[in-house]
């Protein structure tokens, strides 16, 4: 059976984490936790601390400043949920079990709301247990605009999106992790990818898909054994440009057009 596979951005990033038991929002996908050789996906990260160096430059650290001032912790995280707790990933991503809540939330509820006569905090505030972090971990968004150059030196592109294959190791003996499968690299850093452009093939609105490909010709894809490293200044390849695939190898045969 074919592992299954999904992009980073289009299908993680930025969309709403609701509870599966009750549709409550939990929170919001800031950025992803990654972990291992190959990387694999182990996390969720919300909050500020995940979403300001994803944006980066000044509303970047000036949001990651201001959510360390305010955080009760010595040293703050970004709330974490771990990805075995994953149930369903459709237009919302919805996680099972009871995630801890975030640091802040947990010293607002604890030291302000519990002291509110009939606030119903009171038992509750004392027993529940504090929340500890663990190390920070690579992140996806790290890789994201990031320049690739291949093995001569020259400039591929940058970052659009990350490909995920769930293919890697078994999280809490739940399901297989998604490991960084292929990186979508497009010719210009500010280009974005709408979707169509990924298959499969044939489906989408025929003058969408033609103003796409069009757009996206030069759009490359990079396997995780073409990228020799991966540092500050982006990724370098161990193959020319010339021996990159398209994009277009993504697209699938459409049944109706068989």
């Amino acid at each position: 059976m074919r592992a299954r596979e999904i992009h980073a951005a289009l299908h993680l990033l930025d969309r709403q984490v609701v509870r599966a038991s009750t549709g409550k929002l939990v929170c919001k996908v800031d950025d992803l936790e990654l972990t291992g050789d190959p990387p694999y996906v182990t996390a969720i990260l919300a909050g500020p601390l995940a979403l300001g160096p994803r944006i980066g430059g000044v509303p970047g650290r000036l949001m990651v400043a201001v959510a360390k001032l305010l955080s009760p912790q010595e040293d703050p995280r970004p709330w974490r949920i771990p990805m075995h707790l994953l149930t369903e990933l459709g237009s919302a991503v919805e996680v099972g079990g009871d995630p801890e809540e975030p640091a802040l939330e947990t010293w607002t509820r604890r030291n302000i709301i519990a002291r509110i006569p009939g606030s119903g905090q009171e038992e509750e505030s004392r027993e529940r247990p504090v929340s500890h972090e663990r190390h920070p971990a690579a992140r996806l968004g790290a890789y994201l605009d990031k320049p690739v150059l291949d093995a001569q030196g020259t400039r591929v592109g940058n970052v659009a999106d990350v490909r995920l294959r769930q293919d890697g190791p078994l999280l809490m003996e739940v399901q297989q992790a998604f490991t960084v499968a292929e990186l979508i690299v497009v010719p210009h850093w500010h280009s974005r990818l709408f979707g169509y452009e990924r298959g499969p093939g044939g489906r989408a609105p025929k003058l969408v898909s033609a103003l796409v490909r069009g757009r996206f010709a030069a759009a490359r894809l990079v396997s995780r054994d073409q990228v020799e490293s991966f540092g500050p200044d982006g990724f370098r390849l161990n193959v020319p440009a010339s021996r990159l695939a398209p994009l277009t190898d993504l697209y699938e045969p459409d049944p109706r057009h068989r």
